[in-house]
C-alpha cells in the first residue's frame, strides 16, 4: 500500500531527515500591535532618556515606568517613544491596556490570554502554563521585543507579564509610581508641557494662530487632555468664547467636556476613586488652602490630623499624582485638579478653615515670642515660604478671626516687604561699594604705570546715579503707617536704614565726581558712612541683609589695604551666611580670607 510522508509547520534551518509524518509547532510570530500615532508635540529632552534608556545593552531585564496625572499625556508619549524606537526591536512590538483605574481591571490572566493570542498559537487552560508558553514564544523571537503595558495601577498586573528574556524591554504607564519585590523599573515623571509646546499643540489641532490661544493654555492647566478638548471645542466656538467660559472656575471643567471618554472630570474620576477614605477627605480639604502650595503643617490643621500622619497622606496622594511635590518640602495642586477637589469637600469646611487660620496665628504667635518651634532663624524661611499664602488668607481672617487676626498676618507681611526692601538696598550699597573699589584701583593704575584710565572712570562714576535713584523707591515703600512692630524699635531702624543709606551715596556720589585724587582720599568718609549703617542693620538682624553690608565693609577695607580689618569682616560674613542661601557671597568671603591668610604667613609675598 502506498505511504504519504510529509512535514509541517515550523521553521528549517538545515537538511532533514525524515523518518515519517511530521508535525511541528507554529513559527513563532512577530507580533505589531503598537497603535498609530497621534499628534505629538514637545517632550523631546524626555523621549530622548526613554530612548537611551530602552536602548541599555544587555543585562537584567530593563522595565521603564511613566507615571504622571490623568490626561497628562503618558500612552502618547510611551506610543512615540515606541515608534521611534522601533529599529532596534526586529522581535515586534506588544502593547495592552490594562484598565488599571476602570471599575473591571483587566486581570493577569487575561493580558496573558491577549499576548499569547498576539503571539500565535492555542491557549493552554492552566495560568500558571499560560505564564510559561507566554516567556517561552517571547524566548524563541528572533530579536528583542517591546512590551508597552499601559494603564497599570499596581504592580500586581505588571509582573506576571514580564518577559524571562532580558533582550527585551518593558514599558509601562501609570498614575501611581509602581514597585514592589519583583518589579524595580526606572521611573521617568512626566509633568504638564510648557507655555511653549501648549500653544504649539493648540495651533496645530486648531490650524489658526489667535492671540488668545496662550490664554486658552493657561486656562488648560498646560495639561494635554484638556489641550486636546479646547482644540476639538473651538471646531465650532471661537478662541474668545471659549476663553470666557473656562475663565469661570466654577464651570471650567464642566465645559472641559466631550463625552464620557474624552472628559478632564472622568480622568480626575478614576484616579480618586482608588484613594483611601483618610486620602479622599485630605484630598478634598486641601483645596480650602488660598496659597499656591502648602506645607505639611498646614494640611494637617485643615485635616485635624497629627502632623505625621498628614505627612503619609499626602505622600499617598503624591504618588497617585493627584498632588505634587513643591520645593522646601511643600505640596502644590495642578489648577485643574484643585477645581476638581474644591468640587467634593462635603462637611467641615468652616471648621478646618478655623483650624487652618489658628495654625497660621499660632506659628506667627511663636515667632512674635522668639519661642521653639518657631525660633527668629526657624522664621525666617518659613515667612519667606508663606507670604503668598498669608497674603491669601487674610479675607478669611477677617471673616473668621476678626481684626486681631488681620493685625497679626498683616505685621508679618509688612516684616516681609521692609526686609525684601532692606535685601535690595544692601545689594544696591554693595554695589556702590565695589564701585568705589574700582575707582581706586584704576586711579592707582594710573598713577603707577602712567596709563590713562579716564574712559573707565567716567563709565563706573556713570554707575552711581542710578543706583542713588532707588533709594527715592526704598524711602517710599518705607512710608506707610503699618510698618511691622514685631519687635521694639523695628520701625525705626527701618526708616534709620534707608537714612543712613542716602547719607552713603551722597558720600560715594561725591567720590564718583571728585578730581583724580579724591576717590582715595575719600575712602576714610566712605568708610565712616558705611559704619553708620551698621547699627539699623544688625538690628534689622537679617543675614540676607547683614552679609552683602558686611562684604561691602570688607571691599572698602581692602581698597585701603587694611587687610587685618578685610579679614576681620569677612570672617563676620562667613558666621553670619553660613547656614543661610548666600553660596556665592559665602564662596568670595572664604577664598578671599584663604588669600589674605596665606599672605599673611609668606610675610606679604
Amino acid at each position: 500500500m502506498g505511504t504519504e510522508n510529509s512535514i509541517t509547520g515550523g521553521t528549517f534551518w538545515g537538511p532533514v531527515v525524515q523518518g515519517g509524518t511530521v508535525a511541528l509547532g507554529p513559527a513563532p510570530v512577530r507580533p505589531s500591535g503598537l497603535p498609530p500615532r497621534t499628534l505629538f508635540v514637545g517632550r523631546e529632552q524626555l523621549l530622548t532618556e526613554l530612548l537611551d534608556a530602552l536602548a541599555t545593552g544587555h543585562g537584567p531585564l530593563l522595565v521603564s515606568a511613566l507615571a504622571g496625572l490623568g490626561g497628562i499625556g503618558k500612552t502618547a508619549l510611551a506610543v512615540e517613544t515606541a515608534h521611534r524606537a522601533l529599529p532596534r526591536f526586529p522581535g515586534g512590538v506588544l502593547f495592552i491596556d490594562l484598565h488599571g483605574y476602570d471599575e473591571h481591571p483587566v486581570t493577569p490572566e487575561q493580558a496573558l490570554d491577549t499576548l499569547l493570542h498576539a503571539l500565535g498559537g492555542d491557549l493552554p487552560p492552566d495560568p500558571a502554563a499560560k505564564q510559561h508558553l507566554y516567556r517561552s514564544r517571547l524566548a524563541a523571537l528572533d530579536g528583542p521585543l517591546l512590551l508597552i503595558a499601559d494603564n497599570a495601577s499596581s504592580p500586581a498586573q505588571v509582573t506576571p507579564l514580564l518577559p524571562g528574556d532580558p533582550r527585551h524591554r518593558v514599558l509601562v504607564t501609570s498614575r501611581h509610581r509602581l514597585a514592589d519585590r519583583t518589579l524595580a523599573p526606572r521611573h521617568f515623571r512626566i509633568d504638564v508641557l510648557d507655555p511653549a509646546d501648549s500653544l504649539a499643540l493648540l495651533t496645530e489641532l486648531t490650524g489658526v494662530d489667535d492671540p488668545l490661544l496662550p490664554e486658552l493654555a493657561e486656562l488648560c492647566g498646560h495639561l494635554p487632555l484638556a489641550l486636546r478638548i479646547a482644540g476639538a471645542l473651538l471646531t465650532d466656538r471661537s478662541p474668545a468664547e471659549l476663553a470666557a467660559a473656562l475663565a469661570d472656575t466654577r464651570a471650567r471643567l464642566a465645559a472641559l467636556d466631550l463625552g464620557p471618554d474624552l472628559a478632564v472630570r472622568t480622568a480626575f474620576d478614576l484616579s480618586y476613586r482608588r484613594l483611601s477614605r483618610a486620602e479622599a477627605r485630605l484630598f478634598a480639604l486641601l483645596s480650602l488652602h488660598p496659597g499656591p502650595d502648602l506645607s505639611p503643617g498646614a494640611a494637617a490643621a485643615l485635616a485635624g490630623r497629627p502632623e505625621a500622619d498628614t505627612l503619609e497622606l499626602l505622600r499617598a496622594l503624591t504618588r497617585a499624582h493627584l498632588l505634587e511635590e513643591a520645593d522646601g518640602g511643600r505640596y502644590r495642586f495642578h489648577d485643574l485638579v484643585r477645581l476638581y477637589a474644591a468640587n467634593l469637600r462635603g462637611r467641615g469646611v468652616r471648621a478646618a478653615r478655623k483650624q487652618l487660620l489658628a495654625h497660621y496665628l499660632d506659628v506667627l504667635a511663636g515667632i512674635r515670642a522668639d519661642r521653639e518651634p518657631h525660633t527668629w532663624p526657624r522664621a525666617r524661611p518659613w515667612l519667606a515660604a508663606e507670604e503668598s499664602s498669608l497674603i491669601a488668607l487674610l479675607p478669611l481672617a477677617e471673616q473668621l478671626g476678626g481684626r486681631r487676626a488681620v493685625t497679626h498676618l498683616d505685621s508679618a507681611l509688612d516684616h516681609l516687604r521692609v526686609c525684601r526692601v532692606a535685601r535690595h538696598l544692601a545689594a544696591v550699597v554693595h554695589g556702590a561699594a565695589l564701585n568705589v573699589t574700582t575707582l581706586v584701583l584704576l586711579m592707582e593704575r594710573e598713577q603707577r604705570i602712567g596709563t590713562p584710565a579716564s574712559p573707565e572712570l567716567e563709565d563706573v562714576a556713570r554707575t552711581f546715579a542710578p543706583r542713588a535713584a532707588l533709594l527715592d523707591e526704598f524711602t517710599e515703600r518705607l512710608a506707610p503707617t503699618g510698618l511691622p512692630e514685631l519687635r521694639p524699635g523695628y520701625r525705626r531702624d527701618a526708616r534709620l536704614l534707608v537714612e543712613r543709606a542716602r547719607a552713603l551715596f551722597t558720600v560715594f556720589l561725591a567720590v564718583a565726581a571728585a578730581p583724580r585724587s579724591a576717590p582715595v582720599t575719600e575712602l576714610p568718609a566712605v568708610l565712616a558712612a558705611l559704619h553708620a549703617l551698621e547699627e539699623p542693620v544688625s538690628r534689622l538682624d537679617e543675614p540676607e541683609v547683614t552679609g552683602p553690608y558686611l562684604l561691602s565693609l570688607a571691599t572698602v577695607h581692602g581698597a585701603r589695604h587694611d587687610e587685618a580689618a578685610e579679614a576681620a569682616a569677612l570672617t563676620r560674613v562667613v558666621e553670619e551666611l553660613r547656614d543661610y542661601a548666600a553660596p556665592y557671597d559665602l564662596r568670595y568671603a572664604r577664598r578671599r580670607l584663604a588669600v589674605i591668610t596665606a599672605k599673611g604667613a609668606t610675610g606679604g609675598r
